[in-house]
């Protein structure tokens, strides 16, 4: 059966969510209602063998206990169309051209799809039990080298303390070498700001 097939079939199960994010929107603003709409539409889009990982901002406010805020999700995922489908069923309303863009009104809540595919391991992915429902959330060792990958391409300093923030909260549990190796790929060069970085905690 194609995903289009299945998609027909779960048109029940896809307005029991849009109900359920309607409930959801009653419920107080905050990390666990973020997660909580998250896991909704993962396990959604799971009936379609699709797997959204939540990466960016987001990502970084659950491994910071909520030291980092944001209002923006930012996933990444493949079948962006189908998905698109999905989240219009669920009452989300596309936001400018293409299927990257989301947003639910009543819960005030933005999604961007930012790529289909994830910049990091697959195998480092944590997942996060949220009331029932599963959250994927990009490994800690690759959220350190997007927020050091801001710093080098974007000159943003605030992406660089978040970095450092990581590193010292998770250095006992981090993968160190997986880290040097992987700030010295091409697609991440970061590496001269990793090893700054270290090199400045080792110091303290």
């Amino acid at each position: 059966m194609d995903k289009n097939s299945k998609f027909e079939l779960s048109k029940q199960a896809l307005e029991k969510m849009k109900q359920k994010y309607l409930e959801l929107a009653k419920e107080p603003k905050g990390l666990k209602r973020t997660l909580k709409a998250v896991g909704y539409i993962t396990n959604l889009l799971g009936i379609f063998g699709i797997r959204p990982i939540l990466v960016g901002g987001q990502a970084v406010e659950i491994y910071t206990f909520g030291n980092y805020t944001t209002k923006d999700i930012d996933l990444v995922l493949s079948g962006s169309d189908l998905a698109g489908k999905v989240l219009i069923a669920v009452g989300f309303e596309p936001k400018g051209l293409g299927h990257s863009h989301w947003y639910h009104r009543e819960l005030e809540l933005p999604i961007e799809i930012l790529d289909n595919q994830l910049l990091g391991s697959l195998d480092r992915i944590t997942e996060l039990d949220v009331d029932g429902s599963i959250v994927y959330v990009i490994g800690v060792e690759d959220l350190i080298l997007d927020r050091l990958r801001a710093r080098v391409y974007w000159k943003s300093t605030s992406d660089m303390e978040w970095a450092r923030y990581l590193l010292e909260s998770y250095m006992v549990d981090l993968d160190l070498k997986y880290l040097e190796m992987e700030s010295k790929k091409p697609e991440n060069d970061v590496f001269e700001a990793y090893r700054s970085l270290m090199a400045e905690i080792s110091e303290n």
